[in-house]
């Protein structure tokens, strides 16, 4: 996800510039667009959690890259074709 980040959210992102992160579920559960919706085992694992109220938006797409050839685990908010082609071109 992309979300429009403010107050806390925000001044995080102003700090370190960019955060890059997948939803917070576990391996094919929903995904969770409150904080209250993230699983117990995830908020107790995280250092630090920021309320950003309920989050809108297209999950997100993610690519496993572990092996010698990428595969798409999820088709999300960006195209996986535009994902691969970027990830190529900074390669």
């Amino acid at each position: 996800r992309v979300p429009v980040l403010a107050g806390p959210g925000a001044a995080v992102l102003a700090r370190v510039g960019a955060i890059v992160a997948t939803s917070a579920n576990l391996p094919g559960g929903p995904d969770p667009r409150t904080l209250d919706e993230v699983p117990d085992e995830l908020r107790a694992a995280a250092a630090v959690l920021v309320d950003g109220g309920e989050l809108a938006g297209t999950p997100s797409t993610v690519i496993d890259f572990t092996g010698p050839e990428p595969v798409v685990l999820r088709e999300g908010a960006a195209s996986a074709l535009d994902a691969l082609r970027v990830v190529a071109s900074v390669l």
